[in-house]
């Protein structure tokens, strides 16, 4: 394994990079498979009722003041595909806090 290149804040930063040599000798280095967390893992910091407007990013810079961040709020709701989260008037989704606080630092 080689070191991670993904900053503290990307979704990827504790997705171990992992290599591999084909037999050509050729060596490939990518990332593991990211397993996202069961959605009963995550512990509200607020709920919010969409206007329908929202993006995943707007609303992880409302809450957390970084919109990289976003994906914490998607992987809390369960959803696979980013652009599924926003889009609908009225639906409540829940911003989590991070799993490092919620699960007392082992995320």
């Amino acid at each position: 394994m080689t070191a991670n290149p993904y900053p503290p804040n990307s979704r990827y930063h504790r997705v171990p990079v992992v290599t591999r040599t084909l037999p050509d000798g050729t060596v490939e280095s990518y990332l593991a498979r990211r397993i996202l967390p069961a959605p009963e893992r995550h512990v509200p910091l607020e709920h919010r009722r969409l206007s329908g407007a929202e993006r995943p990013d707007t609303l992880a810079y409302d809450s957390y003041g970084d919109p990289a961040l976003w994906w914490r709020i998607v992987d809390a709701s369960g959803e696979a595909d980013p652009a599924d989260l926003t889009g609908t008037e009225g639906r409540l989704v829940i911003i989590p806090l991070p799993l490092e606080i919620a699960d007392n630092g082992h995320a």
